[in-house]
């Protein structure tokens, strides 16, 4: 059973940091920890970005094929430019 509760653990903690996306947060530390963070670092960038709506979709896909991300990278695959860069994007908006 403690196996369920540790997925179920785990799906709430992303759940819950995807949905704390805010324009005004601190992106650039938010990201470089949950790059290192075994549960977060497999999240889209794109979908953390564009769930709660402040983003557009299509602005945001356009940005991170800019800057040679795709909608399926993750936070795991983000260097600290990549991470000054969305940062710079996001508080644009």
């Amino acid at each position: 059973m403690t196996l369920i509760s540790d997925i179920e653990s785990i799906k709430k903690m992303r759940e819950e940091f995807i949905a704390s996306f805010h324009v005004t947060s601190n992106l650039q530390n938010i990201l470089l920890e949950a790059s290192t963070n075994v549960n977060l670092c497999s999240i889209r960038i794109h979908k953390y970005l564009t769930n709660t709506g402040l983003i557009g979709k299509v602005k945001t896909a356009r940005f991170l094929e800019s800057i040679e991300l795709t909608e399926k990278s993750t936070i795991s695959q983000l260097d600290k430019n990549k991470i000054n860069q969305i940062t710079s994007f996001v508080s644009q908006k």
